[in-house]
């Protein structure tokens, strides 16, 4: 049987109550499948998180990401008035290495305890009863442990981009593919421009190592694992089925076609909020205005002198969202821009 081998390494590093909430929902969702769990984390845990699982690992090891170029992983938000595309002021898979790190401290450690599987699962990877049910028969229908990676595919337009929210596979194959990363500049280096995880997978596994013994699922995770719950912490807050979300964000990015130009972005949501727009420039106040969540809404700025800027957003008095660019940062993000149609 697969669970007599495998160990499920989930991977976490909550920051509030809302995290930690959801990290207990997801080890009781695998927990009660018969698995052995290893929670791994960079973040203090809880004692009833730890007594959950089977083992815990912590490490320190949470090096944030500088990147030297500017990363080409980006979103975008495309209509026939304009089209947006941004890699969130260059800052797109800056947790990646030490999420890394997480794995390759479970892996080696697994490997001590004589595991030959695992699955890797984010700490909000929540599967319902039924969608376990899936995962065991796709494991049995396509003789996982006799197979080297399991992946899901969330793009393959250009080269495939696995899903890092959930894989598995052999341990030792893992763990020698992986073990030649051990300091960000090995990271930094082999991802090129792409800095994500997605990134740094899809091009070790795929694109510079494929082997015969893959299997691979070419539809995206959310479209497999169809629960509400699934997914709901991705954009880096946690999307509660059922309520109210503060699920946009704020950017700053350049025209694509005038270089005096820049535009502050407010996303689209789900959802209507009262808020207030803060804009500075050079660490002056220079406008707020009032601002309902729902429609995309895009300003453009003239440049002129400006150095520096700053957009804050407040809900109910409280600032909710910040983000703070310099004019040059702003400029030299070539993968970040407004193009409207002309």
């Amino acid at each position: 049987m697969v669970k007599n081998n495998t160990c499920v390494i989930i991977g976490s590093y909550p920051t509030n109550y809302l995290d930690n909430s959801l990290l207990g929902l997801t080890i009781e969702s695998w927990k009660q499948q018969g698995y052995d769990i290893c929670l791994v984390s960079h973040s203090p845990l809880n004692p009833d998180l730890q007594k959950a699982v089977k083992y815990y690992i912590y490490t320190d090891e949470n090096d944030i990401l500088k990147f030297d170029k500017i990363s080409d992983v980006t979103w975008y938000y495309g209509c026939p008035e304009f089209l947006y595309q941004s890699n969130w002021g260059n800052t797109i898979g800056k947790h990646s290495f030490a999420v890394l790190k997480n794995i390759q401290n479970a892996l080696y450690f697994l490997k001590s305890k004589n595991y030959t599987h695992f699955i890797y699962a984010d700490s909000d990877s929540f599967l319902t009863n039924e969608e376990h049910t899936f995962l065991e028969n796709n494991f049995n229908e396509h003789d996982f442990l006799n197979k080297e990676t399991w992946f899901m595919i969330e793009d393959s337009k250009k080269a495939l981009l696995p899903a890092t929210s959930m894989f598995a596979g052999q341990i030792d194959y893992f763990y020698n593919k992986l073990s030649p990363f051990q300091i960000t500049k090995d990271y930094l280096d082999y991802c090129g421009i792409g800095y994500s995880l997605e990134s740094f997978i899809g091009r070790l596994f795929f694109t510079d190592g494929a082997t015969k013994q893959d299997i691979i699922l070419n539809q995206p995770a959310r479209e497999i694992f169809k629960n509400p719950w699934y997914g709901i912490s991705s954009n880096g807050s946690n999307l509660i089925p059922g309520l109210k979300h503060k699920d946009w964000w704020l950017d700053l990015v350049r025209d694509d076609k005038n270089e005096n130009y820049i535009y502050l972005i407010v996303t689209n949501s789900a959802y209507r909020f009262e808020t207030t727009i803060k804009l500075y420039k050079d660490d002056n106040l220079v406008t707020e205005f009032e601002h309902i969540t729902g429609a995309f809404l895009w300003v453009r700025l003239d440049v002129g002198n400006t150095k520096k800027w700053r957009v804050e957003n407040w809900v109910d008095n409280e600032k909710i969202k910040q983000i703070e660019y310099t004019t040059d940062e702003i400029k030299n993000n070539i993968y970040s821009f407004l193009s409207l149609a002309i």
